[in-house]
């Protein structure tokens, strides 16, 4: 009998459900489909004759798995990346055929991610699926969380960190409940427009580094008297140029044509190639009005009236991926890294807009799904981009300004 544990989740959870088929972008689609050891073995009992022929034919042990419990064993992939056991109406066979018990831990859990910290699990879901993207960026109230006791079920742990450890006595990672509440209530207020909220992010994160640098043991202190309202900021018209350098250099490192399977984004790249003009062989800066002009209107008719579908994604991401510590240790790393995300979101997203003329709010969520999708889980990006900011010191709180 499963015990009951201390879980907190933000209340969204509880109305997703997996609509299979009718699933625009399947997590069996495009994804390596790993087995765990458990689910791998229950596959060599099956008395199913035909399904046991199936696992004989479609399953092997991964010979270079990293951890028993996920990557184990491995399904064999179709054209187009296709799982083998995805029928001709994207529906699985295995949970069809034989029920849900015989389905992976990756394929239980996912979009489902959860983390360990402390005694608590937080379990949240990934906006790389459409139906959860769906659920979770269009809360015009926001998001918010809860806390329960229930049982678990099969489950895989992104990260378990036990934040009174003795390993993090030095270390910010032992203040991160305390780090990423503050940090949550600062993009959650709608008081300031969100390039604000992100600034004082910005602030709150560079001067909490510098108290944990020369005050380590006054960082709680610092944290529950940080003033949000105290910061001052004003954007630049000129930073759009900026940010146009900038993403066209991140977009090499995605190198969209040959190492993204995304059908999707493969077609938003080219709506962007073509929108900001990157196809015809001249400086950007003599498209500079075009670019300014497409921000602001963007801003004005997009970006303004759907803050929540961008608060929220933001607020998401922070909790499941245990802001500031989400791609390093280094809680700056972090901030200017959630920043790259959300920026180079808007940059795609007003290159479409230069292309097609049009947009709305479904559209936004759907590219938001396919980005997080695609940037999420590409073997380099994330890397090439944090090694690129600090080759070219543009790890700090002035450049992070200009992406604003």
């Amino acid at each position: 009998m499963e015990k009951n544990i201390k879980m907190r989740y933000p209340t969204y959870l509880k109305e997703f459900s997996c609509i299979g088929g009718k699933c625009t972008d399947s997590c069996c689609i495009g994804w390596d489909i790993d087995i765990d050891k458990v689910t791998f073995k229950q596959y060599t009992k099956v008395k199913d004759k035909e399904m046991k022929k199936m696992f004989q034919q479609n399953i092997h042990i991964n010979d270079y798995y990293l951890s028993p419990d996920v990557d184990y064993g491995k399904a064999k992939l179709k054209t187009g990346k296709r799982c083998a056991f995805l029928d001709e109406c994207n529906y699985c066979i295995i949970y069809s055929k034989i029920g849900e018990e015989y389905l992976s831990n990756v394929c239980t859990c996912f979009p489902r991610i959860i983390n360990k910290v402390d005694v608590c699990y937080e379990i949240s879901l990934d906006v790389a699926c459409p139906e959860a993207a769906r659920i979770i960026l269009l809360k015009e109230e926001g998001i918010e969380f809860k806390e329960s006791e229930e049982t678990l079920g099969k489950h895989i742990i992104s990260s378990d960190i036990e934040t009174s450890s003795k390993e993090y006595d030095s270390s910010p990672i032992k203040y991160l409940k305390e780090i990423r509440e503050l940090s949550i209530k600062i993009i959650q207020n709608r008081k300031f427009n969100l390039s604000k909220r992100l600034y004082i992010l910005g602030d709150f994160i560079k001067k909490l580094e510098e108290e944990l640098e020369y005050n380590y043991s006054n960082a709680p202190r610092f944290i529950m008297e940080y003033d949000m309202n105290s910061v001052d900021y004003e954007r630049e018209q000129l930073n759009y140029i900026v940010q146009m350098e900038f993403f066209k250099s991140m977009l090499n490192f995605l190198n969209v044509s040959n190492d993204v399977d995304s059908l999707s984004f493969k077609e938003h790249t080219k709506e962007i190639i073509t929108g900001f003009k990157f196809n015809e062989d001249e400086d950007i800066s003599k498209h500079s009005e075009l670019y300014i002009k497409a921000f602001e209107d963007y801003t004005e008719k997009f970006m303004n009236s759907n803050s929540y579908i961008f608060e929220n994604y933001l607020v998401n991401f922070m909790y499941n991926y245990l802001f500031p510590f989400s791609d390093s240790e280094s809680i700056f790393d972090g901030y200017s890294m959630l920043l790259v995300r959300y920026s180079f979101i808007r940059f795609y997203l007003v290159g479409k807009y230069l292309n097609n003329k049009q947009d709305n709010k479904e559209n936004i969520v759907e590219f938001i799904q396919s980005f997080s999708k695609t940037i999420e889980h590409h073997r380099t990006y994330l890397d090439d981009s944090i090694n690129y900011m600090k080759e070219n010191k543009l790890d700090n709180l002035e450049f992070t300004k200009k992406l604003l």
